[in-house]
């Protein structure tokens, strides 16, 4: 009892040493894992994955008001009446052939557009997955824009930081939320502007570098991340809602 009490102890005291500078000190807990220096952090998986509970289990205990969702076909009559329909939407627009699984394909579009917040469900619960699956391909692009420092594997590391922060920063966003609105929107606002200036930060402290030459390689890096993420991430949970549904 008294070993795990230990444990537990330890545990706490690094989830504490861990959160709160990858939070507010950009890059810190990556370069001090890096050096070696890691007795002291939780695990990079281990933070992703406290990282990623506390938001998507906060999501699913207190979800939010959902939009109507429209799921139609290319070309038809009701994808124009569901592009025409004004103010907050989710759209899913399905072709109306696919190349492989034509006819299981054809089945599961008419029960999605029969259903359609059922099939938005079927692809909402995959969106964790993208965001993990997403890592690999993200250190990918570390690697192109610092691909003479480091092997791919530090790469992946600072991925996984970035990744808890931002989930780290969701939570916050999504929590603010439930305060006044003259409170929670400059609350949100911050947020924002603190996850894109995160970035450059968290990028020099650990691959070093001139500012200039940072902030050169920082904008590139945020477009493709963005693009790669939501072309990725809006293929995968679509395919991934279409073969489960």
């Amino acid at each position: 009892m008294a070993d795990a009490a230990d444990e537990l102890f330890n545990l706490d005291t690094r989830f504490a040493r861990t959160l709160w500078p990858l939070l507010t000190r950009p890059g810190r807990v990556t370069k001090e894992y890096l050096s070696g220096r890691r007795a002291a952090y939780v695990p990079p998986l281990r933070t992703y994955l406290i990282a990623a509970l506390a938001f998507f289990g906060l999501f699913s205990l207190f979800p939010p008001p959902s939009p109507p969702v429209y799921v139609f076909t290319t070309g038809t009559p009701e994808a124009d009446r569901a592009k025409s329909v004004r103010g907050t939407k989710v759209t899913v627009e399905l072709p109306e052939h696919v190349w492989v699984g034509d006819r299981r394909f054809q089945e599961v579009s008419v029960r999605a557009r029969a259903n359609p917040e059922a099939f938005a469900f079927a692809a909402y619960r995959n969106v964790p997955r993208a965001f993990f699956l997403f890592l690999p391909i993200f250190a990918l692009l570390l690697k192109a824009f610092y691909w003479n420092q480091g092997y791919y594997v530090e790469h992946l590391v600072f991925a996984l930081h970035y990744q808890a922060f931002l989930f780290l920063v969701f939570t916050l966003f999504f929590v603010v939320g439930w305060l006044p609105g003259f409170v929670n929107l400059p609350l949100r606002v911050a947020l924002i502007l603190w996850a894109f200036a995160y970035v450059p930060m968290a990028l020099r402290r650990v691959y070093g570098g001139s500012r200039i030459m940072t902030a050169v390689k920082t904008v590139p890096l945020v477009l493709l991340y963005l693009v790669t993420f939501f072309i990725f991430g809006l293929g995968f949970v679509t395919y991934m809602a279409v073969i489960t549904f």
